[in-house]
């Protein structure tokens, strides 16, 4: 059933893009021509043909290969342009793509920019509260030497005047025992 439907198809479409001969040799070139779409028929010399069409444009070999030209030039034209533009498409897809992970590694680096911002400032406020440390520590320091430093003289002055006193006793006590003698 279908390889007849096929067959019957086949014939009914080849019919109506044919070239008819009759009895007397006459080509007909029919009505449905007028709608077809591809490579013209090829006449031959010596021919007779009855068109049905209303208008025909006869084009010698020549010329028809040149429109021919210009129309396939123009399908590729249409295919590059086509390309050119899916091309420009996916670079620019791309580069969305691209500006997105930039956005997003910039908040990234932001955030670890803010997270360092934080450390050093907690790292400055230590350093600056050793500092103040250090610093109390050296003026205490500074102020136990200078009380080490001032009973260090108040001492040196003590054993000298011991040191004049035990002289001067010793000097009394050797006139007395040279007097008395």
């Amino acid at each position: 059933m279908k390889i007849g439907l096929l067959i019957l198809a086949i014939l009914s479409f080849t019919k109506a893009f044919s070239q008819n001969k009759d009895t007397s040799h006459i080509i007909e070139i029919p009505l449905s021509y007028t709608d077809h779409v591809g490579e013209p028929i090829k006449t031959k010399k010596d021919s007779l043909y009855l068109f049905k069409t209303s208008d025909v444009y006869l084009v010698n070999e020549k010329s028809f290969l040149a429109i021919k030209n210009v129309y396939q030039s123009t399908i590729d034209k249409d295919k590059m342009t086509k390309e050119i533009v899916e091309k420009y498409t996916k670079t620019l897809r791309k580069n969305i793509d691209l500006e997105r992970q930039l956005k997003t590694n910039f908040s990234e680096s932001d955030s670890l920019d803010a997270i360092v911002y934080k450390r050093t400032q907690q790292t400055l406020t230590n350093t600056q509260k050793a500092l103040d440390y250090t610093v109390n520590s050296l003026d205490n320091a500074s102020k136990s030497l200078a009380l080490v430093e001032k009973a260090n003289k108040r001492q040196r002055r003590k054993t000298f005047f011991e040191k004049i006193l035990i002289a001067i006793a010793g000097i009394g006590g050797g006139i007395l025992v040279g007097v008395s003698l």
